[in-house]
């Protein structure tokens, strides 16, 4: 198992993945639909908008909404 961790100044998060797993982040389209490699996958209209997880391993495409977001601008 891999480990990563995510590291910003109000969020860490620790994700443990299978040895040769990748992970990836894509933005929902307005019809619920991502892409990954040229192909659809239609996720969820409810997610329209929202940046999701993926997780590559072997021959499987995992999908994890759950991604935490954090923004920070300047305001001067």
């Amino acid at each position: 198992m891999n480990s990563i961790a995510a590291n910003s100044s109000l969020i860490t998060e620790n994700v443990t993945l299978p040895k040769g797993a990748s992970i990836f982040s894509r933005k929902v389209a307005r019809s619920g639909h991502i892409s990954y490699e040229g192909r659809p996958y239609f996720i969820s209209k409810a997610l329209a908008g929202r940046y999701i997880r993926l997780v590559v391993i072997e021959d499987r495409l995992i999908v994890d909404e759950s991604i935490p977001l954090h923004k920070e601008y300047e305001l001067s």
